[in-house]
């Protein structure tokens, strides 16, 4: 929640822009009211040892609101701003130092608890003269094991659907097109990983769609993802070339982040319904293609990766389009998908598929994400498609999409 909330102030700094304050804007009771909790349990749970750190975090949080993001919320520009953001990443970080500190404790709790059990099994393994007693210790380990692993796979799911719910905004079906999409993490307990697929209408005619892979796995990855597609929608607003807003976002992830091992590859595409014409910038993307009937042409990268050099130069190209031409985008999940043999699916086989596959844009996307598995036999990589295709303007009904890959259509 911390990490959160200090990403919307800083993407708030940057740009200016009050959408980035809608879910964390200071100050957040919720997170006194889940500290209060969490120490409440550790009582209960006999772990008071924890209780002195979680108070330090509270302490802290407050320290952040009061001092650091209410002051810059009400006044960016005044003096001592960039000193009271590093004030704020110190008090991040400190954070961060206390809940590493009651991880240690908590694991310390979880081992006096098994060598406690242990003592115990072995005493009673040892006074016991019979197969009877120790079927009952087994089944009594076993039930003790499986309600342990059904409650850390609720509380698991509960912070994936949280995630679902705060890190991702719904996709809109941009004007004279029909869109497809799909989604699968590598993470398998979870639907969330470091793709992104995003679409929305800035105008009558113009409107925008993203596709981004963000390093990493899991949860990290998806906070990653989730500023970029938070960061691009502000930066988009009121502009029109791809490549500014690529070169500015390149900017805002390294000065946000200044971490050279993260890095973001990203295809961001400017669709004009009236002259039926693609205006694209590409940082290191490379599975983008425009499908005209059966031929299959390339997008090529007009940039480098997001997150290497603040001065990296990006190119805007413009694509025209026809009436039931077909752009496809996908992360490199798809033609990195490997066999049994370590031999990957390939660009040339993704263009055969796309080449043979139906026109429907879901459809298209169903098949690239069946194609994939089946090579794959499961997929391993975050894997991320979306597909447009132009129309008529009264040809769908669809009127979004879910990032997470589910169909625009009821």
């Amino acid at each position: 929640m911390q990490l959160a909330e200090e990403t919307s102030l800083r993407g708030y700094l940057s740009t200016r822009n009050p959408a980035f304050l809608d879910e964390n804007k200071p100050p957040n009771p919720l997170f006194e009211q889940q500290g209060r909790t969490l120490r409440s349990r550790l009582g209960e749970a006999g772990i008071p040892e924890g209780i002195p750190t979680v108070d330090d975090m509270l302490a802290r949080h407050g320290t952040w609101e009061q001092e650091v993001a209410i002051p810059l919320l009400r006044n960016p520009d005044a003096p001592g701003a960039y000193t009271k953001q590093s004030e704020g990443k110190f008090l991040t970080d400190q954070m961060s130092s206390d809940a590493a500190a009651l991880r240690q404790v908590l694991t310390r709790a979880s081992e006096r608890v098994d060598i406690a059990l242990r003592r115990r099994i072995n005493a009673t393994v040892a006074i016991s003269a019979g197969f009877i007693t120790l079927f009952a210790i087994v089944a009594l380990w076993y039930a003790a094991s499986r309600a342990n692993a059904v409650a850390r796979l609720a509380e698991g799911q509960a912070l994936v659907d949280a995630l679902q719910r705060t890190l991702r905004v719904r996709g809109q079906r941009l004007v004279a097109t029909d869109i497809g999409s799909a989604y699968a993490s590598a993470t398998r307990e979870a639907l969330i990983g470091g793709d992104v697929l995003d679409a929305w209408r800035a105008s009558d005619d113009l409107g925008w769609f993203l596709i981004a892979d963000a390093s990493g796995k899991g949860i990290e990855a998806a906070r990653h993802a989730a500023f970029a597609q938070y960061a691009i929608r502000a930066l988009a607003a009121g502009a029109d070339d791809p490549a500014d807003v690529v070169r500015r976002f390149n900017r805002l992830f390294i000065d946000t982040f200044d971490d050279p091992s993260v890095f973001v590859v990203l295809f961001l595409g400017a669709f004009d319904a009236r002259t039926r014409t693609l205006h694209y910038a590409s940082a290191g993307h490379g599975t983008a293609y425009v499908r005209r009937g059966t031929l299959i042409e390339a997008l090529p990268p007009t940039g480098s990766i997001v997150g290497l050099d603040p001065d990296e130069p990006y190119e805007t190209e413009a694509v025209p389009l026809a009436l039931g031409d077909v752009v496809l985008l996908a992360t490199d999940g798809l033609g990195e998908a490997r066999n049994d043999a370590g031999e990957m699916l390939g660009e040339d086989r993704v263009v055969t598929i796309l080449r043979d596959a139906p026109s429907d844009p879901q459809a298209m996307c169903d098949l690239l994400v069946a194609s994939a598995d089946a090579y794959s036999g499961g997929v391993q990589d975050d894997l991320a498609i979306l597909a447009l295709r132009v129309v008529q303007e009264d040809e769908s009904v669809a009127t979004g999409f879910s990032p997470l890959g589910e169909s625009a259509r009821a």
